[in-house]
């Protein structure tokens, strides 16, 4: 019998053993479907003071300033963060994190999008 051979047949042509990357399946586009909800949905509520101190270590006291030289800077960090994130995911590296790859989604996707949110001033006439 032949190394390649298994009871008359090709061990390359058992079905169990072939690679199902090639198809996508529906487990597969179901995981694709819920990431992204869970991506679009939270950064709605995406409130900058709170996500940004904790994502790329900026001062908050630096956020109360909005002008377009920050928000290049952030947009910057972001990415800088995110593909950090991306390439430990890929090398499965222990110390990546599935909320923290997603919370930098968000956050990008809303600092690009211009959804960010502070802390509202007080309202004239409110004590």
């Amino acid at each position: 019998m032949a190394a390649t051979e298994h009871g008359g047949r090709n061990v390359g042509d058992d079905p169990r053993r072939r690679s199902s990357a090639k198809r996508p399946t529906a487990l597969h586009a179901a995981a694709e479907r819920g990431l992204a909800a869970a991506i679009c949905g939270d950064a709605a509520g995406y409130d900058r003071t709170l996500a940004l101190p904790r994502l790329i270590a900026i001062d908050p006291r630096e956020l109360s300033s909005d002008g377009p030289e920050l928000r290049r800077r952030i947009v910057a960090r972001l990415t800088r963060a995110l593909r950090a994130e991306r390439r430990r995911g890929r090398a499965g590296h222990w110390t990546y994190d599935l909320n923290r790859h997603i919370a930098l989604l968000q956050a990008l996707q809303a600092e690009t999008d211009g959804r960010r949110r502070g802390p509202t001033p007080p309202q004239p006439g409110s004590a």
